[in-house]
């Protein structure tokens, strides 16, 4: 049980809604097992992000957590951001520092962690992802960074897809990409695709939707990862496993980012015991 008191650091994530977040739940795990004396807390923001923000540097809260719909908004209201992150143009993690919030994106670390963790390898590899908004992005500037043979983004609106390419080439020159929409994925090439499902298609209570309808596109998959973890098996992890491919949740990166955001501000190491722990806490 974590003792509250005069010392005791604040932390926290701020969103719209966030009465679904399992972060404090992990944090605050981790700060008791460390004996840190931190504590986490959700907060619901409005969507005047200055004085969010400001809010929250003036009572001295030493990290903030960002979900939908801030990632991007936070950024201008940021002292500085970490140079990936500004390239992603997304933040989901701020460091309090003396002149003011520091942004980094972690969702990239959490996800390239589970990736490492459950030994699956982009290397020279066809990437489809789908969807367009802020995860997509995030994963798309992470999977150019692991040398893949070719990145696809597919989209209901094909020209959002072509808007995350473009910055995306100024970031991997070089990288063979393509924008297709949803309807067009019989049209890629290839198998043993890596997939990656970006959008909130899926999760509950739309558990028994798939942002793909066109089973036989499948076939083509070696790897389904789903960055939703409610439910813990999507439609979509069931589709790719009954094609005979690998499927995984986002539980792991939800952790693994939650994690990272931990390492940044507290400067120390959370051991890979307390992180199995964790993860067998939340399924």
């Amino acid at each position: 049980m974590i003792e509250i008191n005069g010392q005791t650091a604040v932390y926290g994530i701020i969103g719209k809604p966030i009465g679904h977040t399992m972060s404090p739940a992990i944090h605050n795990m981790i700060s008791e097992a460390m004996g840190i004396n931190a504590v986490y807390v959700p907060f619901t923001a409005n969507d005047d992000l200055d004085s969010v923000v400001r809010g929250l540097y003036s009572l001295g809260v030493k990290g903030i957590n960002v979900t939908v719909p801030y990632k991007t908004g936070v950024i201008e209201r940021l002292h500085a951001v970490d140079d990936l992150a500004g390239r992603i143009g997304a933040v989901n993690t701020l460091k309090y520092t003396e002149d003011g919030y520091y942004g980094y994106n972690t969702d990239i670390l959490g996800l390239s962690r589970e990736l490492e963790e459950v030994g699956l390898s982009l290397k020279e590899r066809d990437v489809v992802i789908l969807g367009a908004g802020g995860a997509a992005r995030a994963v798309a500037f992470m999977c150019a960074g692991m040398e893949p043979s070719s990145v696809t983004i597919a989209n209901r609106t094909v020209s959002r897809a072509e808007d995350i390419l473009s910055d995306l080439s100024e970031y991997a020159a070089g990288l063979r990409t393509s924008a297709v929409s949803t309807d067009e994925l019989s049209h890629i090439a290839g198998s043993d695709l890596i997939l990656f499902q970006c959008t909130n298609v899926g999760l509950s209570p739309r558990d028994d939707e798939c942002v793909v309808n066109d089973r036989d596109f499948f076939d083509k998959v070696y790897a389904g990862i789903d960055l939703i973890y409610k439910p813990a098996e999507t439609m979509f992890m069931k589709y790719v496993k009954e094609s005979g491919g690998r499927a995984y949740n986002g539980l792991k990166m939800l952790i693994y980012q939650a994690v990272s955001a931990y390492e940044i501000w507290n400067e120390v190491t959370v051991p890979a015991d307390l992180i199995n722990r964790i993860e067998r806490e939340l399924k």
